[in-house]
C-alpha cells in the first residue's frame, strides 16, 4: 500500500483521527435511496464486495480539525470533502460484521453525522443498543420495532436510507462471514488539505457547487487503468490519420489514447444544448462493445436498456467482463475508428447521424455498419455505396436485438471486407441468393443492375430514397416472384404520380372532388385486384393509401403483387376484376363483390374518417369499422349469405325488402345509388309507416325489436315462457319472410298489451 492509499481502519491508526464526521453541508446518505439509480449503484456495490477481491473505491479527499468534544477533551478529527458516500458504506459494512458476525472493528464508535441531531443520535443508538444478531423479519423491521428506535427518525433521509442499505446488506451476506473477514481489501486514494496549507472553506465551497463525478469520468479512469497492460503498438489505431506534431512524440499506444481523448475525440462529441459530450461519448462506446461483445455478453441486455437522454447508472463491469479477455483488439479498432471520424470530420464530411445516440435497434445496426467501412475517406464513391447498402440493409431487416445482433454478424464477418468495393461483391452473390426473397438478395439484384450505370441505375437510386420505400423496391421489381428490371423505370413513373414524392398524392382533402376521384379510382382498382383473405381482412386499412398506410402496405409481401399491378398499368380504370383464390371464402368473395358495387368505395371514402376503416369478423358477419372500433355510426355491416341459414346475415338484404314493404331505414346509405343496399351504423334504427309511433332497432348483435325514445329496449308488462322480457327477437337464422313475421308479432304484441 502507497502512502495516499488507505482503508477505513487506517484513518484511525495510521492518520491518528479520533472521529470522522459528515458536516451539516454535505448531503444525506444516497446510496441508500430506494429510487432506481440509487438501487442500481447498491447492487452494484455489493456484487463488488461478495467477489471478496481487493478493491479500489477511488479518491476521498478532505480537511482535519482539531474538534472540543462533548465530554470536554480535544481530539482530531477529519471532515470528508469529497467521499462521504463511499466511507459511510464503509462504516456499515463495519458495523454489520461487528453485529452479526462478530467480526470485531474497535473504531465503530469513531464515525457519524453531524448533517442533523436525529441522524447523529440514530447512528449512536444504533451502535449501543442493535444487539440482535437474529431476526425474522427484514432488518430494517427489526430496528424500526426495537424500544431504543424513536418514531421520528425515520422521517430522517440519512436514517432511512442507513436502514436500506443494511438490509440490502443482510439479505445478502446474513450467513457470509467471510465477506466481512478483510475489509481492508477496500482501499481508497486518501488526501487531507490541511497537509496542503490550503483553505478548507474554498474547498467546501467547490465541492457544494461543482458537480459530481460524471459517468464518463468514471469509466475514462476505468480504461486508463486497463489501456496500459492490455494494448501494445502492434496496430498503430490509424494515429496517422491525426493531424498533430506532438502525437509523434508520443510513443505508446495508451499515451497516444489518453492524448487524443483528450482533445479532438470529445470535441467529436460535445453537445452544444448540454455543453458535455459525457452520453455522447459513453453512447457512442457502449454501443460499439455491445455490438463486438455479441448477444450472449452477460451484460448486454443491460446495455441495451440504457437510456443516455436521461440520468443513467452504468457500471464498469457492464464493459470489464468484455474489455478483459478483448482489450487490445477492442482499443485498437475503435482508436482507428475514431481517429477516421476525426480525420473526416475536418474535412466535413461525417455522415449525417454518425455520433447519434441511437434511438433504436435500426439506427443502432445503421451506425456500427458505417464504422465498419475499411476505408478512410467518407467523401469517396466507395463509401457512398457502402452508405447505401447499410441504410437499405439496416432499415429494412432490422427490428430488435436478435435481428440488430443477426445484422452485426453477417456485416462483422462477411461484408465489411468488401466495404471497398461493395457493389461488385454484391453482384456477384446474386446467383446464390435467387428465390430468397429477403432485403440481401434485393441488394444483390440491384447491384448487379447499378453496375451497368445509366438511367435504370439512376432510377433506382432516386427511388430507394423515396420516404414510402426506404430501400426496399420489391414491390415495384418483382413480378411473380422474379426479378423483373426492365419495367421498373416506367412503374417507378407511375408510383411518383400517383403517390408523390413525399407519399401524400392519394391523401384525403376536405371538399377536394378532383382529390377524392383520384382517391377512388386507386382504391377501386386496388380493389378489384385484391384475391385472397389476408389482402382484406387484416389489420391495415384497405382503403387507406395516405403516407403511413401506403408506408406499410408497401412493406407487406402480400401486397406486392397489387401495386404492380396497377403501377404497370397506364389506365387503371380499364383494370379487370381480378377472381378470388380460394372460391370457399365466402365473406371475403361477397365482401368484395359490395365494395366494387356502385358508390360504395365513394361513399366511404368522401367521410374524413371513411378510409380508416377496417374489415373485423363480428357476428359471423364482415364489418367495417374504424380503429377505436366502438363509434356506431362509422360502422358498415356487410351481409354474409350462405346456404346454412346459421351462417347467414342478411340484415342489408331484409332491411332492403322491408322498404319495400312499408318501413323507412333511418341510417345513412353508403352509396348515393339507392339501388345499392348498404347503410353506416352497427345498430341500424329503422320505423314502420303504418305505425310511425314505434321505432325499431337492428343491432350488430343481430336482435331486432322495440326501442324506446332513448334507444333502448322496450320491456314486456307481460312475461311469457320462453320469450325474452323485452319485444326483440334474434334475427340469425332466419329469412326475410320470417324477419317480416317476426316484425309484424311484435308490433301485435306491443298494441295487446298497451291498449
Amino acid at each position: 500500500m502507497n502512502n495516499s492509499e488507505k482503508t477505513f481502519r487506517s484513518l484511525f491508526i495510521e492518520e491518528g483521527y479520533k472521529y470522522v464526521y459528515i458536516p451539516r453541508i454535505q448531503r444525506d446518505y444516497a446510496q441508500g435511496r430506494k429510487d432506481e439509480v440509487a438501487t442500481n449503484i447498491r447492487v452494484g456495490i455489493l456484487d463488488d464486495v461478495a467477489g471478496c477481491k481487493p478493491l479500489s473505491w477511488g479518491i476521498v479527499f478532505g480537511v482535519s480539525e482539531e474538534k472540543d468534544m462533548l465530554d470536554g477533551v480535544s481530539r482530531k478529527c477529519f471532515i470528508p470533502i469529497d467521499g462521504q458516500q463511499r466511507l459511510t458504506t464503509l462504516f456499515l459494512l463495519h458495523l454489520y460484521g461487528l453485529k452479526r458476525h462478530g467480526i470485531p472493528f474497535e473504531h465503530i464508535k469513531g464515525f457519524n453525522y453531524e448533517t442533523r441531531s436525529a441522524s447523529k443520535d440514530f447512528i449512536e443508538a444504533l451502535i449501543n443498543n442493535w444487539v440482535s444478531c437474529e431476526w425474522r423479519t427484514s432488518l430494517k423491521k427489526n430496528i424500526l420495532n426495537q424500544g431504543w428506535f424513536l418514531d421520528y427518525w425515520s422521517l430522517d433521509p440519512t436514517v432511512d436510507a442507513i436502514l436500506n442499505m443494511l438490509t440490502a446488506i443482510d439479505k445478502r451476506f446474513h450467513d457470509k462471514p467471510e465477506v466481512f473477514e478483510n475489509l481492508d481489501r477496500i482501499t481508497f486514494e486518501f488526501l487531507d488539505l490541511r497537509n496542503l496549507d490550503l483553505n478548507e472553506t474554498l474547498y467546501l465551497k467547490m465541492n457544494s457547487r461543482g458537480r459530481k463525478l460524471s459517468q464518463f469520468d468514471l469509466i475514462k479512469s476505468e480504461i486508463d487503468k486497463i489501456l496500459p497492460d492490455g494494448i501494445s503498438l502492434v496496430n498503430d489505431g490509424r494515429f496517422d490519420l491525426y493531424d498533430d506534431e506532438h502525437l509523434n512524440t508520443v510513443s505508446s499506444f495508451s499515451d497516444k489514447w489518453r492524448y487524443c481523448m483528450d482533445r479532438k475525440w470529445s470535441n467529436l462529441f460535445w453537445n452544444r444544448d448540454t455543453h458535455s459530450f459525457d452520453a455522447q461519448f459513453i453512447a457512442f462506446f457502449s454501443n460499439f462493445l455491445v455490438a463486438k461483445a455479441g448477444a450472449k455478453y452477460e451484460y448486454v441486455s443491460k446495455l441495451l436498456d440504457l437510456n443516455y437522454n436521461q440520468e443513467f447508472y452504468l457500471p464498469w463491469k457492464y464493459f470489464k467482463g468484455y474489455l478483459e479477455m478483448n482489450a487490445s483488439n477492442f482499443f485498437n479498432e475503435l482508436s482507428s475508428i475514431l481517429n477516421k471520424l476525426v480525420y473526416n470530420s475536418e474535412r466535413a464530411s461525417l455522415p449525417d447521424g454518425i455520433l447519434d445516440i441511437p434511438a433504436n435497434f435500426q439506427k443502432r445496426a445503421e451506425i456500427f455498419g458505417l464504422l465498419c467501412f475499411k476505408g478512410e475517406d467518407y467523401s469517396s464513391q466507395q463509401f457512398q455505396e457502402w452508405n447505401r447498402f447499410i441504410r437499405n440493409y439496416a432499415y429494412n431487416t432490422v427490428s430488435d436485438k436478435d435481428t440488430f445482433f443477426a445484422f452485426v454478424k453477417r456485416i462483422d464477418g462477411e461484408f465489411a471486407n468488401h466495404s471497398l468495393d461493395i457493389l461488385s461483391y454484391l453482384a456477384n452473390q446474386y446467383d446464390k441468393l435467387r428465390y430468397e426473397r429477403t432485403q440481401l438478395e434485393e441488394e444483390c439484384y440491384k447491384a448487379s443492375l447499378l453496375i451497368n450505370g445509366g438511367e435504370l441505375a439512376k432510377a433506382i437510386r432516386v427511388a430507394e430514397n423515396h420516404p414510402m420505400l426506404e430501400g426496399r423496391l420489391r414491390p415495384l421489381l418483382v413480378d411473380h416472384k422474379k426479378y423483373v428490371g426492365e419495367t421498373f423505370i416506367a412503374i417507378w413513373h407511375n408510383f411518383e404520380r400517383w403517390f408523390g414524392k413525399d407519399g401524400n398524392g392519394l391523401a384525403y382533402k376536405d371538399n377536394d372532388s378532383d382529390s377524392l376521384n383520384t382517391r377512388v379510382a386507386f382504391a377501386e382498382a386496388f380493389t378489384k385486384s385484391i384475391t385472397q383473405m389476408n389482402q382484406l381482412f387484416s389489420d391495415v386499412h384497405c382503403l387507406d393509401f395516405s403516407s403511413n398506410q401506403l408506408k406499410d402496405k408497401l412493406r407487406r409481401e402480400r401486397f406486392e403483387p397489387i401495386f404492380r399491378r396497377i403501377l404497370i398499368s397506364e389506365a387503371i380504370t380499364d383494370l379487370s376484376e381480378l377472381p378470388w383464390s380460394n372460391s370457399y371464402d365466402t365473406e371475403g368473395i361477397q365482401t368484395k363483390k359490395k365494395l366494387l358495387q356502385d358508390g360504395v368505395i365513394r361513399g366511404i371514402l368522401r367521410h374524413s374518417g371513411g378510409e380508416r376503416l377496417r374489415f373485423r369478423w363480428y357476428y359471423n358477419c364482415s364489418c367495417f369499422y374504424p380503429v377505436n372500433g366502438r363509434i356506431n355510426n362509422w360502422r358498415i355491416g356487410f351481409d354474409r349469405i350462405s346456404d346454412d341459414p346459421v351462417w347467414s346475415r342478411n340484415r342489408n338484404e331484409a332491411l332492403s325488402y322491408l322498404e319495400k314493404r312499408g318501413y323507412n331505414v333511418a341510417a345513412e346509405r353508403v352509396s348515393d345509388n339507392e339501388d345499392v343496399h348498404l347503410w353506416w351504423g352497427g345498430d341500424i334504427q329503422f320505423s314502420n309507416i303504418q305505425h310511425p309511433e314505434l321505432k325499431f332497432s337492428w343491432n350488430a348483435d343481430y336482435n331486432v325489436g322495440i326501442i324506446d325514445a332513448s334507444g333502448y329496449w322496450v320491456k314486456r308488462k307481460v312475461m311469457k315462457e320462453g320469450v325474452s322480457d323485452k319485444f326483440l327477437f334474434q334475427a340469425v337464422g332466419k329469412s326475410i319472410d320470417e324477419i317480416e313475421r317476426c316484425l309484424d308479432a311484435l308490433i301485435a304484441e306491443y298494441y295487446t298489451e298497451n291498449k
